[in-house]
């Protein structure tokens, strides 16, 4: 599994995203190990096909879902 805080140093490190703003960052996974940490470090969802999110049953965690990158930037828009 994707641990958390991955998701969270990288956007106050390398994106200079301070903790409290993290709810103005959206996170794109394809895999469930991937929508539980992004959710567990306290981004927007967006689930994205080609994984394993249908399968292992987090498509209902997910704030939006698409298919492929276009459904994903139609959202984003």
């Amino acid at each position: 599994m994707l641990h958390p805080w991955l998701y969270t140093e990288t956007a106050r490190n390398g994106l200079g995203i301070p903790c409290e703003d993290r709810r103005h960052v959206v996170g794109i996974e394809n895999s469930g190990a991937g929508i539980v940490s992004i959710l567990l470090a306290g981004f927007a969802l967006m689930g994205i096909g080609g994984g394993n999110i249908i399968e292992s049953g987090t498509h209902s965690l997910c704030q939006h879902y698409a298919e492929g990158f276009p459904g994903i930037l139609s959202m984003l828009i």
